[in-house]
This record gives structure tokens, C-alpha cells and sequence, in this order.
């Protein structure tokens, strides 16, 4: 009798560990664990912006040493002044002014120069070229131009412009000049602005126009 008891009690300890184990099984499968990946924050790519484009270097000079023309000398100026001016209206373009500049001295400066083009300008009165004189108060600007390349300075690019400049006249200014005359302030600055603009135009390089060109 109490060998069977002992038994019966063994086989209950028996039965009530595999229910556990079971029971633990079932538990574990039955749970579920979640699992978050946390996310790796590379780091930002920033847009390269766009190189900006190489500017286009001029040095512009302008000769007067012409002792038989007969353009008043401020004329030089403005005309040196304006020509820069209407350069830099280009966004890529970069003009500062080599002063006095014979063709010869612009052949030198180009020579030294390493990125940089010479520009030479020159003006020339038609009526004193052919010996005439001014008639009814009027004359024929022309500003030529030659475009040296830096360091052979071979001439690549080359222009003309004429321009008819009033003395005396509606709009002139009252300076004074070599020989006494006063010329329209608008015609030299439009001499000047159309010489700049075939300078760009051999580059193609163009400005937007307005109506008031200066």
C-alpha cells in the first residue's frame, strides 16, 4: 500500500513539471516582443552649388597722343569712363582702366598680363582726318578699338563705331576743350556704350538693354 502510494505521488510530481514546462513553452511562444530599430541619422548631403563662370578680365586703355586730331581732350575721358562702365554692366565681365595707352604701350601691357585682355581704344574726328572743317556744328566721332590677347598679345578682336557729335548744341556741356568746341554729352556716351557693346558682342556676351543707355 504504501509503495503504490509513493508512486502515485512521484507520477503526480512527474505530470505537474511537464505542465509547467508546457505551460512555459506556450508562454513564450504566445508573447510577442517588439524590437525597434533605431535609425542612423547619416549625415545631410548639401547641394553643391554651381562653380560660378570665370569672369572676363579686361584692361582698357585709350591713346591720346594724336597731335593732329582735333577732339577736345575731355572727350577721352568720358569715353574711357563710360566704355568701363558699360563692360561692367556684364555680370561676368571685370574692367578696370590702364589709363593713357598708345597701341604700343597695350602691346607691352598685354605681354606682362596672365589672364587679363588689353582693350586699346582710339577716337578719331571724320572732318579733321580729311581736313575739313566742321559744318553746321556737327562732326563724325569714331572710337576703334583693338582687343589684344594677355601674354602674345596678338589682336583678336578689332571694331569701329561712328557716332555724329553735335558742338553747341542741344544737350552739349560746357566744358572746356582743345579747340573751343562743346559736343553733345548723349552722342559721346552713345559712341562709347555702342563701342563697349560690339567689345562684348566678340566675347558673345551681351547686356540687357534699356532705354536710357548710361
Amino acid at each position: 500500500m504504501t509503495m503504490k502510494f509513493l508512486a502515485i505521488v512521484v507520477i503526480l510530481f512527474a505530470l505537474s513539471g511537464v505542465m509547467e514546462a508546457q505551460s512555459g513553452r506556450r508562454s513564450t511562444g504566445g508573447s510577442t516582443t517588439s524590437t525597434t530599430t533605431p535609425s542612423v541619422a547619416g549625415p545631410k548631403t548639401t547641394e553643391k552649388k554651381p562653380a560660378p563662370a570665370p569672369k572676363l578680365q579686361l584692361l582698357v586703355g585709350i591713346d591720346r597722343e594724336e597731335v593732329f586730331n582735333n577732339v577736345p581732350y575731355y572727350i577721352y575721358d568720358t569715353v574711357l569712363d563710360d566704355v568701363i562702365r558699360r563692360l561692367g554692366d556684364a555680370e561676368i565681365v571685370f574692367a578696370n582702366s590702364g589709363g593713357r595707352m598708345t597701341r604700343a604701350d597695350a602691346s607691352k601691357a598685354a605681354k606682362g598680363e596672365k589672364a587679363r585682355w588689353v582693350v586699346n581704344l582710339e577716337i578719331r574726328s571724320i572732318y579733321s582726318d580729311s581736313g575739313r572743317q566742321v559744318k553746321n556744328n556737327q562732326d563724325e566721332l569714331v572710337v576703334s578699338y583693338l582687343v589684344m590677347e594677355p601674354e602674345t598679345a596678338k589682336v583678336k578682336h578689332s571694331g569701329v563705331t561712328r557716332q555724329h557729335i553735335y558742338q553747341n548744341g542741344r544737350g552739349g556741356i560746357s566744358m572746356p576743350s582743345k579747340n573751343g568746341g562743346v559736343y553733345s554729352e548723349y552722342s559721346i556716351k552713345q559712341a562709347a556704350l555702342e563701342a563697349a557693346d560690339r567689345i562684348l558682342s566678340d566675347f558673345d556676351i551681351s547686356v540687357r538693354t534699356s532705354s536710357s543707355p548710361f
